[in-house]
């Protein structure tokens, strides 16, 4: 079934229900990718998995059944089932339907939707690349490995207030895991495109940074100044994205609770959450409740300007809500970012570690989510990078421990690059330029 049959037969059950306020989302999506190792093909994969979820008010309480089937009589069942789940489901929170944000405010995405390519195209890409990987050095050793795919989503949203909206979005990548052995000890160089590419230039680059992390060496226990690679920035900001939740804030779990309007960062840093950032094909024009999105900063030159939210905890906590709601077909509804991303700055990246002068440059965090702890701040994370001196890259280094709290670490920064990357285009994803950050704890040898 289409959605609009399942909206039509929802609809219909749900009168004879006698309700009056329901809603039904689906989302489907599909996906295909290949991966290959050591220059054969390791894996191809090809799915669809998504469904259908519908919500009820019952006497004031919210219910709430899912499918995955999407057979007639498995979908037809979800309107007794909700009136069912409404009658057993204790919770304090009062349900919201939404009639829609007015003419005019669903903005217009900008990016195309993929095309799946086929198993031919994705075998081509990643054998490919593996030879182009082999064919940078001779150094070039087993666990080198490719990846590409490429995913398609479609979300509706119809709901009893006269809501109907419908969109789909695609994405594609290429990946790249170079592994070089010296003899002594391997390292690790990768990149990654949004693209489906063949691009030599990703080869090169994933081989270059496993050539530089050869010979990593210690350093000393201190104080230092440090620079966060963007992809490690990009790392963090994943990491600490809870801490912009009005949800979170309202149930203790953010320390940013209560400071809207205050300082919290340094005055070179500002933190966008943007729905329609230009580099992420996944961009979305409405949220999980039908709020129109759109581009706004949390933090504006070093003061927080809004957190996130939906809208059961904007009316809460008295605010207008941002269209941040995320829903999954099974899952309550949550608060998530689109695209957080730190603004780019003024210095290049060499300008930066002119900044920096004697300091680390951190390339790589291991394990940051275990060693992370986002309701503190606090994080403890094993990492590898370049001893900077006088502004360059002197020497590899590796298992060292940098130690911190991420509210800290807003506030010390001390300069932006304008070199912003992003992940891999997502629903919910991240993009940072490097960052110069002051007086980190550093426990090497």
């Amino acid at each position: 079934m289409n959605f609009n049959e399942i909206k039509e037969l929802l609809f219909g059950e749900a009168e004879k229900a006698g309700l009056t306020e329901y809603d039904v989302y689906f989302r489907m999506a599909s996906d295909v990718g290949a991966e290959a190792l050591n220059r054969e093909l390791s894996s191809c994969s090809f799915g669809t998995k998504g469904g259908v979820s519908f919500r009820c008010t019952v006497n004031g309480r919210l219910g709430t059944a899912a499918s995955q089937c999407l057979e007639k009589e498995a979908v037809k069942a979800l309107v007794s089932r909700a009136v069912a789940n409404a009658a057993i489901i204790d919770a304090d929170e009062e349900p919201i339907f939404f009639a829609g944000s007015g003419e005019g405010a669903y903005r217009a995405v900008t990016a195309k939707t993929a095309v799946l390519p086929d198993a031919a195209e994705l075998r081509h890409a990643v054998l490919t690349l593996q030879e182009q990987l082999y064919s940078e050095s001779e150094l070039m050793t087993d666990g080198t490995s490719t990846a590409a795919g490429a995913a398609t989503t479609e979300v509706c949203l119809a709901n009893s207030k006269g809501l109907c909206l419908t969109h789909k979005a695609g994405m594609c990548y290429t990946y790249a895991e170079a592994i070089v052995n010296d003899g002594k000890e391997p390292s690790f160089g990768t990149a990654m495109a949004p693209t489906l590419s063949t691009d030599v230039g990703l080869s090169q680059k994933a081989t270059a940074e496993a050539l530089a992390r050869l010979g990593a060496g210690a350093v000393k226990t201190g104080s230092y100044d440090v620079i966060f690679s963007a992809r490690q920035v990009r790392s963090l900001l994943s990491a600490f994205a809870g801490i912009f939740s009005g949800k979170n804030a309202l149930l203790g779990l953010s320390l940013l609770a209560g400071k809207e309007g205050e300082k919290v960062a340094a005055d070179c840093l500002t933190l966008v959450d943007d729905p329609f950032y230009t580099e992420n094909t996944m961009q979305m024009p409405f949220d999980g409740e039908g709020v129109a999105t759109k581009e706004k900063n949390l933090i504006e030159n070093g003061v927080l300007k809004t957190l996130l939210y939906d809208l059961t905890y904007a009316k809460k906590a008295g605010k207008e809500p941002t269209g941040n709601a995320a829903r999954g077909i099974a899952d309550p509804v949550s608060i998530s970012p689109y695209c957080l991303r730190i603004a780019p700055g003024e210095y290049t990246e060499e300008a930066l570690l002119q900044k920096l002068g004697n300091g680390i440059y951190i390339n790589e965090l291991k394990g940051l989510h275990a060693g992370a702890d986002a309701v503190t701040g606090d994080f403890s994370i094993e990492s590898a990078g370049f001893l900077v001196e006088n502004g360059k890259c002197t020497r590899p280094v590796h298992s060292f421990t940098v130690a911190g709290n991420f509210f800290e670490l807003l506030k010390a920064v001390d300069g932006v690059a304008s070199n912003v990357e992003m992940s891999l285009p997502a629903a919910s994803c991240t993009a940072a330029p490097d960052l110069l950050v002051r007086g980190l704890s550093v426990a090497g040898e």
